[in-house]
């Protein structure tokens, strides 16, 4: 068996989380990764605050200063996120680590590390606006492994402070050190080559002049941590750099003697540290800080950057500071400690927490931001007296936000809590000084928090502060729809204390206390504490355990009545489980946007229809709605009724081919029919233009263009591109009189076009020069910030510096720097105007171009952040000419400002001809016009809240007269290619009518035979430049607070804009789709209109309860507490959720003979108690996700759900009733035996309830019994029970409300899964595999029929259906996946007792669950190819969706040969490979070969990225045509449409 594996949602849990200066040297990004998925985000303003060009070039030649001061005082107090840049690699991004190896980087670089031991350098490269490769080092030979077969330890890189090396820990005992350059050669230039040493991928740094030429190099070395020191021999806990050493000096904590929690009673403290001193040079590391006897519980070390310097060692239960001047200090944050370790640590009575799984950073010298595991943000300070040592911790409970797997600070201000288990946060952090009151209710530092009063007084002072109610942290709570929360910052719902509960560790020393304070600034004399508000998140429906499919209850009874006929719909949801704890969810999911209609009419004939506003704008309603149909135009009039417009100066007995408004202002409504444009202001008619004729011209004087094809309008500008292929431009005159009207300014006749198209730009990005006054702005700033930021042996990347002449000279006042006072600086590190000078010369003499860039960049970023006032608005028209070539016309001058040779062959970057930098090509023959496509139509539109996002690269050439900008080519899955052989038929019955008619018609009549027009395919083909040319690309603004475009034809697809993404979202739940537009009244506030292909006119919006900021539209429904296992009850069409919620217990239970007893325990105050989960199974509607009332059933305290699903049994005979099966176990501790329970319930509909409709339904229990062993698995079999209780599988007939056992089978160790088909039952083992049952009804007999020899981690299986085939698929603990078959002729198999493995295949991610569904075979160029086959939707933990799909041997040779060749014909980001990445990974090594029976569909996709020369590169090598890769893949595509 032949199958596919493809992605179709990537993963959204934010795994790692980096600020660095990586597209531009003058913003900072944020850098996300996700599984194998890299995003690059900014933060944008969500609103505009700042003024930047009207208040800076005023006092630029008076004082810069003032410039630097009113920029930093006009920041935009809320930001929001803004995808920049999304990239696959082909691997699992272990770490991201930002760094600076040179002076002469203007941006940062990222050190990627990748599983085993892999470790990559990249840059972004303006030029192409893509991932440039520096360096690739890899050690996974076998020398390097030690015979180790499987690496259990990922990879950790770090990066020296003041930027002099980096190391990276490979297979937990070795350490790679990358050396940046050689100090003895500091002063001068360096540069990093590409190059990389053959074995162990040594790293070159070239120092020297400003030259290419390599004068010395330091490689990277390896070395052993078992040879350094014997404590090094242990588990590798964690690493860091020191800050305020001479030389880089790597702290390393780890474990000698490993211990766990249940032997500290005989072992304890058993971590410890050492400080290795790393000289590049000389290759040496001595140990010069050895530190024993820390907790056993250590897990991270974060460097403290100075002036305090030092490490701070978090471990769960404590805080250790060490230093190695000073006595080491150390708190504990429960009693726990006391018994668990015997290192001094100094008792917080009033503080009880843990800092298990917690995240942490620092927001400045001595502050730090926690986030704990259960969601709670806490702010540590340290606190230091006179000589800087750590005297005094201070915790501040902050707020309540997700639960992280990463934090990071972003921005000033701004902190990015990144999470696998719920929405990662953006969140704006500020000072707050905490007034008298607060200061008398923490007498001696301490809050009691046991009295109600201080509760009281601290919650009325944070209300009168912020003078409004505050809002509790729930992040999807304020994802979905509470925007306006202005402080998090209030009571805890849960414990009823405030957040801002301070705890504060009294020190003997009293002169400590008032130190804390001694800074510089006034403000920070007094107690402060820090609070955090909400401003933007992304969407994360991982980890998704549990998935199940069932019916959409988006329809109204109306839209089902509309789509029930239509085969091209699916109504199905894919439900899946999203979180853990208070971030626990249930996410619904669509492929497809389903409308909501409101109402349809059919209107036959009908081709094309517009909406326009009228002449008085108050309000943002369209006021006529034009509909175009063969022969003649139809005018509706818009408001409370939408009714026939009987009298105005339409054009009603022509057809229209164009409908808008024009004018800035006024709004005028032009109409443009095959030979006429009008101009009317409301609905009065102001001017005709004619378009005749040579033989009327003469008579009439009229203008001769010839026959209109296409138009279109923006602001004042017309534009008509004519069936002779000329474009003609008429601008709109005398605007505010009473007489406007339409006068020809440009036309375009040397040529024949194809298409044309009109663009406004609002931001000032199309320029064409880079004006002095920006210049200096940028100089002064970044001057500024060097002055302030840049210190050798600062935490932060070094910014940059912009180039400046050769001849000047850089001096800077000692007041300037930061830390200038600082002895450390002066005797350790260079001094500060050597590096600044150096870097200067070098951006200037050896990279003019990148700085040149960049500063065009910075005004663009700058204009982008001022107000629409400060930048004028320029007009531009875009024209495609039948050769292939784009042009761009500025409409205020008509002179060609941008050209493009060779548009239609899709290049990757768009650059202008004249461009003196063009990018480089992966293409390796010559260029053949012949693989190019035709351009049926062009579209630019600005999207965004500015509309500043037109992806565009700034450019390195400075040609006075042309565009500074180059376009990016994106990657989207908006698939509407029409199958070939429709198309032929399509082209070919026209061509008959046409011939038909011409023979029928007199010459007398040819006239009205060209005004007569054909009815045009949806589809995109379309060769004969005398027809109407169907505009397939609609554009709109405001559909329900969305912006982007829609593409008719028949396969409609929508491209939404947010937050910087284009979402593609199909919607063929109506067919084709002939004619859109948007429309906003008062019976459809901001919906929109179609016309599909029966004529149908839809009047619908979108679904209100979906987002549409993510990949798929979402409904996501918040529950706070975590959902193990849905079940979908087809008949009452209803959904049972299992779920369970933490709460900490005192109790335990003990063994006492038959019975079990309960014992209660008195422990501190500040003790930690365990938690017990509380499992409850509850029933909610489809409608609007509520919990329907009275109907939960509550399980037993210690009882686990640990299955349920809805199953058929037999009932009065032969019938088959539904029912929902739920298995328990009781999980005490290891001296209890554990047992469990089936409970079989069925739901009822009885009388509802006054005002309440959803207690209409009820839960009867029909079974509920208590079995010998823990029940694991449940499942139906031919309308019997089969469930797997302890080590055996039973077989039960349900008769008379009782189980009644019919049959038994051993099993291995776990049984966890149970599928069944027909009278087969797969069954999943937790350790050993999985195994294949059989039950003979006639016999009663349960058995085995096959099961696999080896030992595996099962995580789910599913059968895997192709027509008469059937395999089983399964998925590990190690992120493989397998198919297997029972094949009794292999010898393999031993007669069939053994399954056969058939294909073995990396997927990179944990796959819990599967869906099983029939393949949509609609609208398929080769149907048969996929009829019977069933497809697998596999939901991930990281919060991805994969699929499975059967393929054709045909198929699947063919696609074969494309793989291969798109893994060795293109490069790859990183240097990595996809044939390695998809190899299975197994923990023991197998003495067979593997089986390569699955695709990539990942990187077979990846060929829609290639441009037509690249495509026709490929195809000529393999010898195939691009037709049969491109249905292929499409149909592949469509074939899993399936929600």
């Amino acid at each position: 068996m032949f199958s596919i594996f493809k992605t179709l949602h990537p993963p959204t849990g934010i795994e790692n989380a980096v600020s660095a200066y990586f597209l531009s040297p003058y913003e900072k990004n944020l850098v996300l990764s996700s599984g194998n998925q890299l995003y690059v985000y900014r933060l944008v303003p969500d609103t505009i605050t700042n003024d930047f060009v009207s208040e800076s070039v005023n006092h630029i030649l008076n004082d810069p200063a003032d410039v630097y001061q009113s920029l930093s005082s006009q920041k935009p107090q809320r930001l929001k996120f803004e995808c920049m840049n999304t990239f696959t690699l082909w691997s699992n991004i272990c770490s991201i680590t930002p760094c600076r190896f040179g002076p002469t980087m203007v941006k940062d670089a990222l050190f990627i590390s990748f599983m085993d031991a892999k470790l990559a350098l990249i840059e972004f490269d303006t030029t192409i606006h893509d991932l440039k490769t520096l360096s690739m080092h890899y050690f996974e030979d076998e020398l390097q492994k030690e015979g180790q077969w499987y690496n259990f330890s990922p990879p950790i890189v770090r990066v020296d402070p003041d930027m002099r090396c980096a190391v990276m820990l490979i297979y937990n005992c070795k350490l790679v050190i990358i050396p940046f350059f050689n100090n003895e050669n500091s002063n001068k230039d360096i540069t990093l080559t590409n190059e990389m040493l053959s074995n162990n991928s040594m790293l070159n740094i070239t120092i020297g002049p400003s030259t290419n030429t390599r004068c010395s190099s330091l490689s990277s070395y390896i070395v052993h941590l078992k040879k350094l020191d014997p404590s090094l021999t242990g588990r590798i806990i964690d690493l860091q750099f020191l800050h305020g050493y001479y030389e880089p000096t790597l702290f390393i904590l780890c474990e000698t003697n490993r211990t766990w929690v249940g032997r500290v009673a005989v072992k304890k403290d058993t971590c410890c540290s050492v400080a290795l001193s790393i000289n590049v040079q000389q290759k040496s590391n001595p140990v010069i800080w050895p530190v024993d006897k820390l907790p056993f519980d250590c897990f991270s070390c974060m460097s403290v950057p100075k002036p305090i310097g030092g490490i701070l060692i978090i471990a769960v239960n404590s805080i250790i500071y060490l230093n190695q001047s000073i006595p080491p200090y150390g708190v504990s944050l429960n009693t726990l400690t006391k018994e668990s370790t015997k290192y001094p640590l100094r008792q917080m009575n009033d503080l009880k927490i843990s800092l298990d799984c917690c995240q942490a950073t620092f927001i400045s010298s001595e502050k730090i931001v926690l986030s704990l595991k259960n969601g709670e943000i806490y702010v540590l300070t340290l606190h230091t007296d006179t000589m800087r040592s750590v005297k005094e911790f201070t915790f501040d409970r902050a707020a309540a936000g997700v639960l992280s797997s990463c934090i990071c600070k972003c921005d000033e201000g701004f902190l990015f809590f990144g999470s696998r288990l719920g929405n990662s946060l953006l969140l704006r952090y500020h000072k707050k000084i905490i007034d008298e009151t607060s200061e008398a209710i923490m007498a001696n530092g301490l809050v009691d928090t046991s009295s109600n009063d201080t509760a009281t007084i601290a919650t009325t002072t944070i209300k009168a502060e912020n003078g409004a109610t505050n809002h509790h942290l729930d992040d999807d709570m304020l994802m979905y729809g509470n925007n306006n929360i202005e402080n998090i910052k209030t009571i805890d719902n849960n414990t009823g204390e405030p957040y801002t509960k301070r705890v504060k560790q009294e020190s003997d020393d009293t002169d400590i206390v008032n130190d804390q304070y001694d800074t510089d600034n006034s403000d920070e004399k007094k107690p402060l504490t820090y609070t955090f508000d909400f401003c933007d998140s992304i969407i994360n429906i991982g980890p998704c355990g549990n998935s199940i499919c069932g019916e959409s209850a988006d329809f109204n009874q109306q839209d089902e009545n509309i789509f029930h006929q239509n085969s091209l719909s699916l109504h199905l949801d894919l439900v899946t489980t999203s979180g853990h704890g208070k971030n626990g969810s249930i996410s619904i999911l669509q492929q497809t946007l389903k409308p909501h209609i409101i109402t349809t009419q059919q209107l036959s004939g009908s081709v094309d229809l517009w909406t326009v506003y009228s002449t008085p704008m108050d309000t943002k309603q369209h006021a006529y709605l034009i509909i175009s149909n063969e022969t003649s135009t139809l005018i509706l009039q818009t408001g409370t009724e939408i009714s026939e417009l009987e009298h105005g100066g339409f054009l009603v007995h022509e057809q229209t081919i164009y409908c808008g408004n024009i004018g800035r202002t006024t709004k005028l409504i032009v109409q443009i029919t095959r030979y006429s444009i009008v101009l009317l202001r409301d609905s009065v008619h102001i001017q005709t233009i004619t378009l005749d004729n040579e033989q009327q011209q003469a008579s009439t004087g009229s203008k001769t263009l010839g026959p209109i094809r296409f138009a279109t309008s923006l602001d004042k500008y017309l534009a008509i591109l004519t069936a002779h292929g000329q474009v003609y431009i008429f601008s709109l005159n005398n605007e505010q009189t009473t007489a406007p009207h339409l006068a020809e300014c440009f036309n375009l006749t040397s040529k024949k076009y194809s298409c044309v198209n009109l663009y406004i730009d609002h931001n000032g990005l199309f320029t064409m020069n880079v004006e002095e006054k920006y210049l200096k702005i940028e100089q002064v700033l970044m001057n500024r910030r060097s002055i302030s930021t840049v210190t050798p042996t600062s935490a932060q990347p070094m910014p940059p510096l912009v180039g400046k002449p050769a001849h000047s000279k850089t001096s800077f006042d000692s007041s300037f720097m930061v830390g200038g006072d600082d002895e450390d600086d002066w005797l350790y590190g260079k001094k500060i105007e050597l590096g600044v000078t150096s870097i200067s010369q070098t951006v200037n003499e050896q990279h003019q171009n990148d700085a040149d860039v960049s500063m065009s960049g910075e005004t663009k970023d700058r204009n982008t952040h001022s107000t629409k006032t400060s930048v004028n608005k320029s007009y531009w028209l875009i024209t495609t000419g039948k050769d292939g070539t784009l042009t761009i016309y500025d409409l205020d001058t008509f002179i060609i400002r941008f050209e493009i040779v060779q548009f239609n062959s899709a290049l990757k970057v768009l650059v202008d001809v004249k461009d003196t930098y063009p990018p480089a090509t992966n293409y390796l023959g010559k260029i053949d016009t012949s693989c190019s496509a035709y351009v049926y139509e062009i579209i630019m539109i600005g999207l965004g809240y500015r509309k500043d996002r037109v992806y565009l690269l700034v450019s390195g050439c400075y040609l006075h007269d042309r565009l500074k900008i180059r376009f990016r080519r994106l990657s989207l899955n908006a698939f509407i290619r029409t199958k070939k052989s429709s198309a032929k038929r399509n082209t070919t019955k026209k061509q008959q009518q046409q011939q038909q008619q011409t023979q029928s018609q007199s010459t007398v009549q040819q006239k009205d035979q060209l005004k007569t027009t054909t009815p045009v395919q949806t589809d995109l083909i379309d060769d004969e430049m005398n027809e109407y040319q169907r505009t397939l690309l609609r554009s709109f603004d405001d559909v329900s607070n969305y912006s982007g475009i829609f593409i008719c034809g028949t396969h409609p697809h929508w491209l939404i804009w947010s937050k910087g993404n284009i979402r593609s979202f199909p919607m063929t739940i109506d067919g084709p789709i002939k004619a859109f537009a948007q429309f906003n009244d008062e019976n459809c506030k901001k919906g929109f209109l179609y016309f599909n292909q029966k004529d149908d006119l839809r009047i619908a919006v979108m679904p209100t309860q979906r987002i549409l900021d993510s990949y798929w539209p979402l409904q996501k429904i918040t529950l706070r507490m975590t959902v193990h296992y849905l079940c979908y009850h087809v008949e009452s069409k209803l959904y049972a959720a299992t779920m369970s919620i933490d709460e900490p217990t005192n109790q335990l239970v003990q063994p006492s003979g038959e019975d079990r007893e309960s014992i209660t325990y008195t422990k501190e105050s500040n003790f930690l108690l365990p938690s017990r989960e509380q499992f409850i199974v509850q029933l909610f509607s489809p409608t609007q996700w509520e919990q329907i009332p009275n109907a939960k059933i509550t399980m037993n305290d210690w009882e686990h759900v640990t299955c349920m699903k809805t199953i058929a049994l037999k009932f009065q005979g032969a019938l088959m009733k539904t029912y929902i099966a739920i298995g328990t176990a009781n999980c005490f501790n290891e001296d209890v035996n554990s047992r469990g329970r089936i409970i079989l319930f069925d739901i009822i509909e009885v009388v509802p309830e006054l005002n309440q409709p959803l207690t209409k339904h009820k839960i009867k229990i029909v079974h509920d019994r208590e079995e010998k062993g823990p029940v694991t698995a449940l499942e139906s079999v031919v309308g019997y029970l089969i469930g797997a209780v302890g080590q055996k599988v039973y077989i039960w007939q349900f008769k008379d409300d009782q189980l009644k056992g019919i049959a038994f089978v051993d099993i291995q160790v776990y049984c966890h899964r149970m599928i069944a088909m027909k009278n087969y039952i797969l069954i999943a083992d937790v350790h050993k595999s999985i195994a294949l049952l059989r039950y003979q009804e006639d016999m009663r007999v349960l058995s085995y029929v096959s099961r696999d020899s080896r030992k595996l981690d099962v995580y789910t299986t599913e059968f895997f259906v192709d027509q008469t085939h059937i395999k089983f698929v399964t998925t590990d603990a190690d992120k493989n996946l397998y198919i297997y078959s029972h094949s009794p002729i292999q010898k393999e198999t031993a007669g069939g007792t053994w399954l056969a493995r058939k294909s073995e295949f990396h997927v990179g991610c944990h796959i819990m669950s599967a869906v099983r569904l029939q393949v949509n075979t609609n609208n398929l160029s080769t149907k048969q190819n996929y009829e019977g086959k069933q497809a697998l939707i596999m939901p991930t933990l990281d919060g991805g969706i994969t699929c499975l799909l059967p393929l054709n041997e045909k198929i699947f040779r063919r696609l074969g040969m494309l793989q291969n060749s798109m893994t060795s014909m293109f490069p790859h980001y990183c240097g990595l490979n996809p044939k390695s990445f998809r190899a299975c990974k197994t923990r023991m090594k197998e003495l067979e070969n593997s089986q390569k029976n699955t695709l990539d569909g990942d990187l077979l996709w990846k060929y829609f990225d290639l441009s037509f020369i690249e495509r026709n590169e490929l195809l000529s090598r393999l010898g195939m045509t691009s037709d049969q890769f491109h249905e292929d893949l499409t149909d592949i595509l469509r074939t899993l449409t399936l929600f």
